[in-house]
Parts: structure tokens; sequence; C-alpha cells
């Protein structure tokens, strides 16, 4: 029971990562003003778009740390792995694709269906459309696994169900021991309905939260994630009425990588010199961000939790920067008129380190990277990260 559990939020935290990075890859490619080539109409609006992209990407952040919050509440340890994007088919439920594409009609049609409530007669974006498999639960419940949903909303309803059972059989055994030293709440990081768990009645507002948020929600919002993506559907319709040549992003790669991909697999091969530079730059900045989003979760004192805080603030603004250059920048000379973009590459070794000084020093070997790539002049918040994390660590 306990272990179903914990199976089914590992599952909801890689989906949750995995929607933050296509939400972020999609604003990273989005255009910035007339000196793009849209009209101040356009721009006006695009602008706007980005913003409620951003947001929904922040309320992401927030689902994934709610859920790693419910995972270490029942026991079990925070989950930021992932399989690296696309996500081949079956990995996911039938018919559940995350890629990264840039900011287009399909790609939005795509984060409708992903968000759309439960029973909404929605289909996915013509790219996403492909080749599913169905996952049958086995016989036995003694292996844990994830049966196939529709929606988002309906593997919540699944982990409320298991998890309403584990109280029901375990009372308060079903809390973890020291749970709520391990968890983040917003005396740490300030991210929207961000809270600590401590009984059970936190832990289903918990799941309320991410639901009505976004990921197939219970009832008609104007601030839900499909509300929000309704919304700019329907702006993006007047324009291009105005305008059938409208387009709100530059033509960041599908699905690109940093090594040259398998034969048969179209991937976009990232090689002009300059956006591979940087690309491996901001991957090995990726990577740092996982670590201290693990280390988050270690017990630790206030100040150096609060230090690592501020180091993953750091990093995702770097992050920002590297990920809109590279939707500018293009990719290849074998893909003429592609631009290159942030593949988020996952690192196998992710987690925390035995000492997160580790982390420091990392973050001023970055620093020294950075300027390489970069230049020395450019703004870089890294060795001001890397000097305040050893600040916390020894306070």
């Amino acid at each position: 029971m306990r272990e179903q559990l914990i199976h089914l939020l590992t599952e909801a935290a890689e989906i949750e990562h995995n929607l933050l990075c296509s939400y972020l890859y999609a604003a990273f490619s989005m255009k910035r003003g007339v000196e793009e080539g849209l009209t101040s109409a356009e721009a006006a609006a695009v602008s706007r778009w980005r913003k409620s992209v951003m947001s929904v990407a922040l309320e992401e952040m927030a689902h994934l740390a709610l859920v790693n919050n419910l995972l270490v509440f029942v026991g079990g340890s925070p989950h930021f792995n992932r399989p690296n994007l696309p996500v081949p088919p079956g990995y996911h439920p039938a018919g559940f694709t995350v890629r990264l594409t840039p900011f287009d009609a399909d790609t939005l049609e795509h984060f409708l269906y992903v968000e759309r409530p439960a029973g909404a007669p929605l289909a996915d974006g013509a790219k996403f459309v492909g080749p599913s498999a169905t996952r049958e639960p086995p016989p036995t419940r003694i292996t844990p696994s994830a049966e196939d949903y529709a929606t988002i909303g309906e593997l919540y309803e699944l982990i409320e169900r298991e998890l309403k059972a584990l109280f029901r059989d375990r009372g308060d055994a079903a809390i973890a021991p020291r749970s709520g030293a391990r968890q983040l709440g917003p005396d740490i990081v300030k991210l929207p309905g961000l809270t600590a768990l401590a009984g059970l009645d936190d832990a289903l507002r918990a799941l309320q939260v991410i639901v009505e948020q976004g990921e197939g929600a219970r009832h008609e919002s104007s601030t839900s994630h499909f509300a929000r993506f309704s919304a700019i559907k329907a702006e993006w319709h007047k324009l291009r009425i105005a305008n059938p040549e409208f387009r709100p992003a530059h033509p960041a790669a599908h699905d690109p990588v940093m090594r040259v991909p398998p034969e048969g697999e179209k991937r976009i091969w990232i090689t002009a010199p300059q956006a591979r530079a940087r690309l491996d730059l901001a991957n090995g900045i990726y990577a740092a961000l996982i670590a201290v989003l693990y280390q988050l979760y270690e017990p630790a004192g206030e100040t150096t939790r609060k230090a690592l805080a501020g180091c993953a603030l750091a990093l995702m603004s770097v992050l920002t920067v590297l990920g809109e250059a590279l939707a500018r920048m293009p990719a290849s000379p074998e893909h003429p008129g592609v631009n290159a973009g942030l593949t988020f590459t996952s690192p196998r070794n992710v987690g925390p380190r035995l000492d997160p000084g580790l982390i420091a020093e990392r973050l001023l070997e970055l620093s020294e990277i950075h300027s390489e790539v970069i230049g020395a002049t450019a703004a870089n918040p890294l060795p001001a990260a890397g000097a305040e994390l050893l600040r916390g660590i020894k306070a």
C-alpha cells in the first residue's frame, strides 16, 4: 500500500518535472518585441503570453515541490530524476507525449490537451500524436505499478485513493518519522501554494492545490492552467486573422540533442560551435540545479537551506538567459533555418552530495566556464551564489 503510493507519487514528480521543462522551452522561444519582427499589438500579446506561460511554469515548480513533500511525508525520497526528452511511448500513460518544441499552434494545442479537465473533448496537437502503448496493471499488487489514466487529474485521484487507504490502515503511522524536517515550506522557498505537510488534511489540500491550479481542475477557474492557455488560443486566433503570417516564436529546434542521435531518430543535433558551447554550459548548470534541489530536502539548518534556495534561484536565472539565447542561435549547418534550444539533459548521477560544499565547488567551476564561453564582462550570478552557499554551510 505505501509502496504503491510512493510509486504513483514518483511518476507524478516525473510528469510535473517534464511539463515544467516543456513549458520553459516554449517560453524561451517566444519573441521579445517589434525588433524581432512583431507588430506593436503582437508584441504586447506575446509579452502577456510569455508571462502567462512562465507563471504556469512557476506553479509547476510548486507542484513538483508539493509532490516531493508528499513523498517525504509518507516515507519516500524526493525525486527529481526523469527520462531525457522526448519521453518514449509507453513510459507515461497511453497517448501522453512530452517533447521540447517552440511555442507554435501545435504546442499550444498540446498544452491545452495535457491540462484539460476530465472529459473535455480535446485532441492533442498534430505533431504530438504518435504511437502509444497501453499500460495494463499486473493481476497482483505485490510489485508497485501505475495503471493507465487519461488525464493528469486522474493520476492525482489515484494518489488520493492510495493516500486515504494508507491512513485508514496505518493511522498516524502513515506519516514518516521526522518527515517535517525534510520538507520544503514557504519559510525556505516562496512558491505559489507550497506548504509543508503535518497530517492527512494537509496532504489532501496539497493534492487539491495541484489539481485546481491546472491538471484537470475539478471546477472551472479563470486562473487554472487550462483557462490561461484557452485565453491565449482565443487571442492568437484574432491576431492570425489580422496577420496570417503571425509567428510568436523563433524557430527553435524540435527535440534538440547534444550528441548525434541514434540512426532513424528525428532529432536536431546541435553542432554550431556557438550554440554547442552554450548548450553544454546550460546543461551543466541544469545538472547543478538538480543537485541543489535534492540537497534542499536533506536535513540541515535553516541558514544552509535558505542558501541552497538562493542558489537554485541564481541557477534558474542563468538557465533562462541561456535558454532564450539558444532559441535565437542557428542549430547546425545541416538544418538551415532551425535554431537551437536548451535540452534539459539530465545526468545519471543526480542526487544530493555527501558534502553540500561540493555543490559550491561545482558552482565556482561553472562560473569559470561561463566566463570563457559567454565572456568575463557578462552578468554572472554564479560566483556570488557559490560564495553565499559556502557561508550558509559554515554558519
